[in-house]
């Protein structure tokens, strides 16, 4: 697997084959817009069009053969993409998917290196196309069914098995897996809680999903396999006050880390203190940001965050050293009334 992936599936943040950062956003023109690291850990382009008419936001993902993808919504509602013809460079025209999807699409990798799209249909069940071989090709369009209130969240068990996330019109979260690696599904299945924001969700160093979500009384909740690939813990609350959507990412220690935009429009943070389990409580990076934040790993291990300012720029803060330490915020400009 690599280092690209779906944590934030409003977000479109990824790593090139070079180790090169690169993200993606919708302009004011409703065109997709990039910028990215002239080298690895350091130095930003800046921004550059890729054109299109994208009323959403876009995702990314990397292809088996290292090449970025970018998936977006159109103005007619079916799914478009568009890639890199060679990695770390060069971008095909867009294409369309086909569909009729409500919100935002999210994406994954298959163990066998296809790419899939998952997007909530305007039936609100739950719709995915895939790749047919990785790097190429692709199917028609499959319901997955259920009944979907917000975008779904996508991630991989440890022994390969995709599963997926979404809040369900009773705010629970519900989520559904691959039988087998690559190809079959379950049926749906509750985990509980009260949830009126999107989830989000990554794997602990020892393979356990960790899913995280805004509950109704504003604190951040999450819910935990107790063994990898099986097995759900009851949901716990880790106190703060979000408005909106977190992000989390992984330290190059393997700690979990929680990024959210605080009621003071400050971005807070939340980690564990040891790999797998523990966690500090909140504190704050500053920053007056009414976007949420977007965390990400330089090739080196030091956590970026990103996020929009007042100003619709992105801006970002960064680990001085992998693990502790951060810098000021910064602005990489830019006109982006969604990230």
């Amino acid at each position: 697997m690599t280092l690209i992936d779906s944590v934030r599936r409003n977000a479109a943040k990824a790593q090139n084959q070079d180790g090169r950062l690169e993200l993606f956003a919708r302009g004011e023109d409703n065109a997709l817009w990039h910028i990215w690291q002239t080298a690895p850990n350091n130095g930003w382009s800046g921004w550059a069009s890729l054109g299109g008419n994208l009323p959403g936001r876009p995702v990314v993902f990397q292809n088996a053969d290292q090449r970025l993808e970018v998936f977006a919504r159109g103005d007619d509602n079916a799914l478009w993409h568009i890639w890199q013809t060679a990695p770390n460079n060069g971008w095909s025209g867009w294409e369309s998917l086909g569909g009729i999807i409500l919100g935002d699409p999210t994406v994954y990798q298959n163990q066998d290196g296809r790419l899939e799209v998952f997007a909530k249909g305007t039936d609100n069940a739950l719709w995915h196309i895939w790749q047919t071989a990785p790097n190429n090709g692709w199917s028609g369009w499959a319901s997955l069914g259920g009944n979907l209130a917000g975008a779904p969240t996508v991630y991989a068990n440890q022994d390969g098995r995709m599963e997926v996330f979404a809040r369900g019109d009773d705010n629970a979260l519900w989520h559904i897996w691959q039988t087998a690696p690559n190809n079959g599904w379950s049926g749906w299945a509750s985990l509980g809680g009260n949830i009126p924001a999107d989830p989000v969700v990554y794997a602990n160093l020892d393979g356990r999903m960790e899913v995280f979500a805004r509950g109704d009384d504003n604190a951040l909740w999450h819910i935990w396999q107790t063994a990898p690939n099986n097995g759900w813990s009851g949901w716990e609350s880790l106190g703060g006050n979000i408005p909106t959507q977190p992000g989390v990412f992984q330290n190059q220690d393997g700690r979990l880390e929680v990024f959210a935009r605080g009621d003071d429009s400050a971005i807070w943070h939340i980690w564990q203190t040891a790999p797998n389990n523990g966690w500090s409580g909140w504190a704050s990076l500053g920053g007056n940001l009414p976007g949420d934040p977007v965390p990400y790993q330089n090739q080196d291990g030091r956590l970026e965050v990103f996020a929009r300012g007042n100003d619709n720029a992105i801006w970002h803060i960064w680990q001085t050293a992998p693990n502790n330490g951060w810098s000021g915020w910064a602005s990489l400009g830019g006109n982006v009334p969604e990230f």
